[in-house]
């Protein structure tokens, strides 16, 4: 009688097959098109600080790109809001698929900054824009602080930008990660 192994060995179980991304297609895919819209995004936020900042358009009138076009209240605030709630529960549709190939594609810090990097942080963005959204109603329109630059004494355009800069960057290196282990990209030790 033959013998047949009943389990893998250990080292295989370390590193997935090459051209494999752990991530099923249709994930693969999900997670791609989340890089890109979020990348897209972050174009919008660093258009809004070049207005403000370069240009010297007044906050409430520097709407990046897409805010002149889609405005509620007389403001970009509800874009945001609907935007950041769709990129969150995008995160969240990750956040399994992603913890299933920890550590055999993605190592374990590159998830945990995943979750409370670019999760919590993201899950804290769209609190904040629910708040300002309630400042938008009661007022009809803005002024409409946040949480964060009310407290901080500072610029809602530059907290935003770097809301989303840092609730972006888990995402591209658990990305990262995800297409090194299709065979497309190396980082790190071979």
């Amino acid at each position: 009688m033959q013998h047949f192994p009943t389990h893998r060995p250990a080292m295989a179980a370390l590193r997935p097959a090459r051209g494999t991304s752990g991530l099923r297609e249709p994930v693969f895919y999900f997670m791609t098109a989340v890089v890109v819209i979020q990348g897209g995004h972050l174009v919008e936020h660093f258009v809004q600080a070049v207005q403000v900042f370069v240009l010297g358009v007044p906050e409430d009138d520097a709407l990046g790109l897409l805010g002149y076009v889609l405005q509620f209240n007389g403001t970009e605030e509800w874009l945001h809001l609907g935007f950041n709630s769709l990129y969150l529960a995008s995160l969240y549709v990750l956040i399994l698929p992603l913890w299933r190939i920890t550590p055999q594609a993605l190592p374990l810090w590159a998830f945990a900054l995943f979750l409370l990097g670019s999760v919590w942080l993201e899950t804290w963005h769209v609190i904040e824009h629910g708040v300002i959204i309630r400042h938008v109603i009661a007022n009809g329109g803005c002024p409409c602080p946040g949480i964060g630059d009310a407290a901080l004494g500072v610029s809602d355009t530059i907290l935003h930008f770097f809301y989303n800069v840092l609730a972006y960057v888990g995402v591209v290196i658990a990305f990262a990660f995800a297409v090194r282990a299709r065979g497309g990209l190396r980082l790190g030790r071979a």
